[in-house]
C-alpha cells in the first residue's frame, strides 16, 4: 500500500494574490505558492484553479478502479522543477502484447499535471516496450485527454479513456509487426527526419531549417536499430520511442520526454509516414 504522505508530490500549495512595488493587488492575477518551501509554483490569472498533484494520482488510481480492467500493476510518480510538474505512469503486468518473439510491450496509462501552466492536466495510454523501456508512442488521440486547470477531475470520464485505451493497445499488435513488413531505406528515414522532428521554421514562418545535430543523433539511432531489427519501419519505430524516452542525462529529462513524445505522435501524422507503406517485404 503506496504511504502518499511521504511521496514527494504530495506537498502543500496554496493561491497568494500578486503585489506591486507599492504594495497594491494586482487584480485578477494569482500566484501559486509551495507553502512548505515558500517557492513560487507558477504565476496565473484569476480563472486558473490548481489541481493538488495528490488529487491527480489519487484519481487515475480511482480511475483504474473504475474501469476494472486490472489489479495487478505497478505505479510511479516523479515530480520536476521543485514540484512545478509531476509526471506519472501506471504499468499493467497482466496486459501485454508480443508483435515480434521476445519483445514484448506492456500497456501503461502516463498522467501528467503542472502548477506552472506549461502541462495541462491529462493522460495517455500506449505501450510500453519492455526489453529496453522504450515508451511506444501512438499518433492516436482517442486514448489521450487534455484538461484545462478551471475545471473538475471526472474520474468517469477518465475511466472510460482508460478502457478505450486498453481496447486499442490489444489490437495493436497487428500493427506493429505490419511495421516489420515494410522495408525502407536510409534516404526515406533521412527524408522523414528533416520533414518532422527535426525541421526548424523561423519566428516570421519564410524559412525552414534543419536541426543538424538532432538529426545526426536520429540517423545514429535509425542505424543502430535497423542493424538489429532490419531496414523496416519496425526499426525506425523503435528509433523514435528510444530518442522520446531516454532522456536521464538531460538537464530536463522529463520535460523533454513529454516535448519528444508530442513530436512524435504528430511525426506518425505525416504523409511521409504514412507512405512508407507502400514497399512491403514478400
Amino acid at each position: 500500500m503506496l504511504d502518499f504522505q511521504s511521496n514527494d508530490y504530495n506537498f502543500p500549495i496554496e493561491s497568494q494574490p500578486i503585489f506591486t512595488q507599492d504594495g497594491e493587488v494586482i487584480p485578477d492575477h494569482q500566484c501559486i505558492i509551495r507553502t512548505d518551501t515558500g517557492r513560487s509554483m507558477g504565476l496565473h490569472g484569476s480563472r486558473y484553479k490548481a489541481v493538488p498533484h495528490d488529487d491527480v494520482v489519487n484519481s487515475i488510481l480511482d480511475s483504474v478502479k473504475a474501469s476494472n480492467l486490472s489489479s495487478d500493476y505497478d505505479l510511479n510518480v516523479d515530480v520536476v522543477e521543485g514540484g512545478r510538474k509531476l509526471r506519472g505512469q501506471i504499468l499493467f503486468k497482466d496486459l501485454v502484447q508480443e508483435p515480434a518473439v521476445g519483445d514484448y510491450v506492456q500497456f501503461r496509462v502516463g498522467f501528467y499535471n503542472s502548477y506552472d501552466g506549461s502541462w495541462p492536466l491529462g493522460q495517455r495510454a500506449d505501450g510500453l516496450r519492455l526489453w529496453c523501456k522504450n515508451g511506444c508512442t501512438s499518433p492516436d488521440t482517442v486514448a489521450m485527454s487534455r484538461l484545462k486547470h478551471t475545471t473538475s477531475i471526472n474520474v468517469d470520464g477518465s475511466a472510460a479513456k482508460i478502457i478505450t485505451g486498453a481496447e486499442m493497445f490489444m489490437t495493436k499488435a497487428e500493427e506493429w509487426q505490419g511495421f516489420m513488413q515494410v522495408r525502407i531505406n536510409s534516404d526515406q528515414v533521412e527524408q522523414f527526419f528533416r520533414s518532422t522532428i527535426c525541421k526548424v521554421t523561423t519566428k516570421q514562418k519564410q524559412v525552414t531549417k534543419t536541426n543538424e545535430k538532432q538529426l545526426e543523433n536520429l540517423i545514429s539511432g535509425w542505424q543502430e536499430e535497423s542493424a538489429t531489427l532490419g531496414h523496416n519501419k519496425w526499426a525506425l519505430y523503435n528509433c523514435l520511442t528510444s530518442w522520446a524516452t531516454h532522456t536521464e542525462d538531460l538537464r530536463s529529462p522529463e520535460v523533454t520526454r513529454y516535448n519528444r513524445e508530442a513530436m512524435i505522435s504528430s511525426a506518425m501524422n505525416h504523409n511521409l509516414w504514412k507512405t512508407m507503406n507502400t514497399e512491403v517485404v514478400l
